[in-house]
C-alpha cells in the first residue's frame, strides 16, 4: 500500500503527494505533558475502506489519538494581490481542498480523489521516562496493511500543565444549529463540554463572557433606579471554570455606532457622551465591580470598553474609559486596537501584531505604569509577511505566533473566532464568507472564522488548533529556558522567529529550532 508519513508542521492535501518533509516513517520528538504527533496519507483507497490500526514496540506505551483528516475548500484568496503577496503567502492559489480538519477515526475511511489521510497523535504524560521509543503502526486499510516504523524521543523537559500565557478565542453558542439541538438542552449542553474541552487541550484558558441582565431602569421621566441581575453570568462563569478556564473577558461596555463616526453606544443605545448613558454606567459599574469582589473574581476578569477603538472614536473612547475608571477602579481594562490616540487609557494593550511590529517603541511605552501588552490577530494582518492562522498560509505561520509573545514579552493571545460561522456559512465548504461589524462590510480570509469545525455529533479540532496548540506549548518552554539562560532562549527563539513578518517556513530548519528547543528545556 502506498503511503507517506508528512510532519504536523506543514499542510497536507488531497491532491498531492509531493512535500518537503515527506518520508516513510514518523519520526517524533516530544517534552513530557506533550503530544508527539504526524500525518499519514495513502494513495488508492477505494471508497469506505475499512480501516484499523495497531501500535507495537515501546512506543506502545504511550496512548496514541487516533483522527482522519477532512478535507475542506478554500475557495480564494480574499485581500491578496501581487503586491501584498510574498514568497509563502498565499501558500498555493485557490480555489483548492485541504486537510485542516481532523476528526476521531472510524471504522471506516472517505478518500478523496483515492487520497486518504490520518493525523496520529501520542499522549506524552507529565510522568514518561525520558528516552528512546520505537516500534511500529500497522494500519490496515482494506486488503492491504502498511507497517510504518515510528521512533520517538521524549525529552526531560515538562510542559507545565497550567500555562502562564493568557489564551482566548471567541467562543459562540451558535454551534447548537449544525448539531441541531436545542438551546438549554442536556445536549447542548454536553455538546458546550466537548467544546470546551477541545479548547482547553489547545491550552486556552479564557473566554469571553456577558449575560447581565436588567431588573428595573428609570421611567420616562427619570424616576427609579437601574437594578441588575448577574446570576445568568455567574452560572457561565462557574461553568467555564469547572472546565479549566481560569480568566474573562466580560462583554465590551459599548459599541461603535460606524467605523466613520464618534459616537460610542452603552446600554440601550445610549450615546456613550449623554445623561443618559452616565445614569446607567454610574449604576451598572458599580454594581458588576460589587459582584466581582463578592465572588473573589475581581483578578480573574477584565472588561472591554469598545472593540477596536481608531481615529474617529479616539477621544470618546479614552473619556469613556476615564468614566468607567471613576465608577469602578477596580475593573482592569482591555481591548484590542490599532496604533491610535487612546494612549494611556487601558490596562491591557492588545494590538495587531503587525501594528505591534511597526509601533514597538509606542506599544513598550505603555508599558511605563504596569500596564500589559498582548497581541492580536483576526481578518488582519492579511500580506506583507505577516503571520496569521489563515488557511491560505503556510501551517508554520500559525505554530510561530506565541513566539512572537515569547520574544516581545506580550502575555496574552485574543482571537474574536474559536467558532464563529456566519450566518449560512458551512465551514467544510465555505471559509470565506461575508462578515458584517456595525457599516463595514467584508469579505474575510480563509479560515478566520474558526479553528473548530463542527463535526456529526461532537466538535472536531483543525490542524491549526493544534498548531496553536503546540506553540503556546512552545512558548512555555521558551520562558523557562529564559528564567535561567534568556540569551539560549533568545538565540534559538531567532532560529524561527525573527519578527512577525519575518518567520523561517522550512520544515527542516524549524525542526532543528524545536529539537534545539527540547534539549535546552530539557538541561534545566
Amino acid at each position: 500500500m502506498r503511503y507517506i508519513t508528512v510532519k504536523d508542521t506543514e499542510w497536507t492535501y488531497p491532491d498531492r503527494l509531493d512535500y518537503a518533509s515527506a518520508g516513510d516513517r514518523l519520526t517524533l520528538h516530544s517534552a513530557r505533558g506533550s503530544y508527539a504527533a504526524g500525518q499519514i496519507l495513502f494513495a488508492d483507497v477505494p471508497a469506505h475502506a475499512a480501516v484499523s490500526i495497531h501500535v507495537s514496540g515501546s512506543v506502545s506505551d504511550f496512548e496514541l489519538e487516533k483522527y482522519e483528516l477532512v478535507p475542506v475548500m478554500v475557495e480564494s484568496n480574499p485581500g491578496m494581490n501581487p503586491g501584498n503577496s510574498t514568497e509563502h503567502t498565499p501558500v498555493r492559489k485557490a480555489p483548492y481542498r485541504l486537510y485542516d480538519c481532523a476528526k476521531p477515526l472510524g471504522e471506516t475511511l472517505s478518500p478523496e480523489g483515492g487520497t486518504a489521510g490520518l493525523y496520529l497523535a501520542f499522549a506524552v504524560p507529565e510522568d514518561a521516562a525520558p528516552g528512546n521509543y520505537d516500534g511500529l503502526v500497522t494500519i490496515t486499510v482494506g486488503d492491504e496493511k502498511a507497517e510504518i516504523p515510528v521512533s520517538l524521543t521524549v525529552y526531560k523537559a515538562v510542559v507545565p500543565a497550567d500555562g502562564s500565557l493568557k489564551v482566548i478565542n471567541g467562543f459562540w453558542r451558535n454551534f447548537e444549529q449544525y448539531h441541531g439541538v436545542a438551546n438549554g438542552t442536556p445536549e447542548a449542553d454536553e455538546l458546550e463540554s466537548k467544546y470546551l474541552k477541545m479548547l482547553r487541550r489547545a491550552r486556552q484558558n479564557m473566554m469571553y463572557v456577558g449575560g447581565v441582565r436588567g431588573i428595573t431602569r428609570p421611567d420616562e421621566n427619570d424616576v427609579g433606579e437601574y437594578t441588575f441581575d448577574f446570576s445568568p453570568l455567574e452560572a457561565i462563569v462557574k461553568r467555564y471554570i469547572a472546565h479549566g478556564m481560569k480568566y474573562f473577558n466580560m462583554s465590551s461596555i459599548g459599541r461603535r455606532k460606524s467605523w466613520k463616526e464618534s459616537t460610542i453606544l452603552v446600554g440601550d443605545n445610549y450615546p456613550a457622551m449623554s445623561y443618559e448613558a452616565f445614569r446607567f454606567l454610574s449604576a451598572y459599574l458599580p454594581a458588576f465591580q460589587a459582584f466581582l469582589e463578592e465572588k473573589g473574581w475581581v483578578d480573574r476578569f477584565y472588561i472591554g470598553v469598545s472593540d477596536e477603538p481608531n481615529d474617529a472614536n479616539a477621544t470618546e473612547f479614552r473619556a469613556l474609559c476615564g468614566l468607567v475608571r471613576r465608577f469602578a477602579p477596580k475593573l482592569r481594562l482591555l481591548d484590542a486596537l490599532s496604533f491610535v490616540p487612546v494612549f494611556g487609557a487601558l490596562d491591557v494593550w492588545v494590538p495587531l501584531n503587525s501594528e505591534y511590529e511597526r509601533h514597538r517603541k509606542e506599544f513598550e511605552s505603555m508599558r511605563i505604569d504596569g500596564s500589559e501588552i498582548w497581541m492580536y490577530v483576526c481578518c488582519g494582518p492579511r500580506g506583507e509577511g505577516y503571520i496569521n492562522r489563515f488557511m491560505d498560509y503556510p501551517l508554520l505561520s500559525t505554530r510561530y505566533l506565541f513566539w512572537g509573545n515569547y520574544k516581545y514579552n506580550l502575555t496574552g493571545y485574543l482571537h474574536w473566532a474559536a467558532n464563529c460561522y456566519q450566518p449560512g456559512q458551512n465551514p467544510f465548504e465555505q471559509n470565506c464568507p461575508e462578515h458584517r461589524n456595525a457599516d463595514a462590510v467584508t469579505i474575510l480570509p480563509p479560515g478566520d472564522t474558526h479553528i473548530i469545525y463542527p463535526g456529526k455529533g461532537e466538535p472536531w479540532m483543525s490542524m491549526r488548533l493544534e498548531a496553536q496548540r503546540a506553540s503556546a506549548e512552545d512558548y512555555e518552554l521558551l520562558c523557562m529556558i529564559a528564567e535561567h539562560d534568556k540569551a539560549k532562549a533568545d538565540t534559538i527563539c531567532a532560529m524561527g522567529f525573527k519578527a512577525f513578518n519575518d518567520v523561517e517556513y522550512d520544515v527542516h530548519k524549524f525542526e532543528q529550532a524545536r529539537i534545539a528547543l527540547l534539549k535546552a528545556a530539557s538541561e534545566i
